[in-house]
């Protein structure tokens, strides 16, 4: 009797334990890019009519806890354009535009999945510095095929909504993101409303002071974790 409750005892502690499976832990960095337009145009620009048009938004998350992220955004950007068509006619709008934009947000998970996936709030505060030297007949200021030059900037508040999903057995990950920002902006040559990857195709014809709005379209993040 006693061989066998030893035996018993002995089995059950040599006996082996199904252990939980491990929560994988949250990456505390997250490098990414966007956006599809801005890549699209740069791809179809000089065929659509609107010229070279440059732009590389890169972003950075930094793990702040486990539902919240600072995220860092910085683009510069390049547009250009021929100030004579294909017919050889002076053109309507030309010159070149170079900018440089960036922000700082917090995005909030509230329900963050097991790598940080899920729907995220990202309110930000954005800056963006602007030169222009713009040609072309519309343009109030400029004779006989003259160029005048300008810089400007803007700030703005802002809010993104987005999902994250990370790709499984992967540190990939792809995140849809919209929003929009309100703010102030000087010296520029811009519509009051704007779609932000139309920064350098300016629409206007002269260079003020005014409210602005800016549509976040950024359609698609994609980047990596680490």
């Amino acid at each position: 009797m006693f061989l066998l409750s030893s035996a018993g005892r002995a089995q059950g502690v040599d006996a082996p334990l199904v252990a939980p499976v491990p929560k994988e832990p949250r990456a505390g960095y997250a490098l990414w890019t966007s956006s599809l337009l801005d890549w699209g145009l740069m791809l179809t620009g000089p065929f659509m009519g609107v010229g070279l048009h440059l732009a590389l938004p890169v972003g950075l998350n930094v793990r702040r806890s486990d539902t919240t992220d600072w995220v860092f955004e910085v683009t510069p950007g390049l547009t250009s354009r021929r100030c004579i068509d294909i017919a050889g006619d002076p053109a309507k709008r030309c010159g070149k535009t170079r900018s440089l934009e960036a922000s700082v947000g917090l995005a909030w998970t509230p329900r963050p999945g097991a790598r940080g996936d899920g729907l995220f709030l990202q309110p930000r505060v954005g800056g963006m510095w602007i030169r222009d030297e713009a040609g072309g007949t519309e343009l109030q200021g400029v004779v006989d095929g003259g160029r005048r030059t300008e810089t400007g900037g803007q700030v703005t508040l802002g809010l993104d909504i987005g999902y994250r999903k990370t790709a499984a057995r992967s540190r990939s990950f792809l995140a849809p993101v919209v929003g929009v920002g309100v703010g102030y902006g000087w010296n520029q040559r811009r519509n009051p409303v704007r779609v932000t990857v139309m920064n350098g195709l300016r629409r206007g014809s002269e260079w003020k002071d005014q409210l602005v709005v800016d549509v976040n379209l950024e359609v698609l993040r994609w980047g990596a974790t680490f």
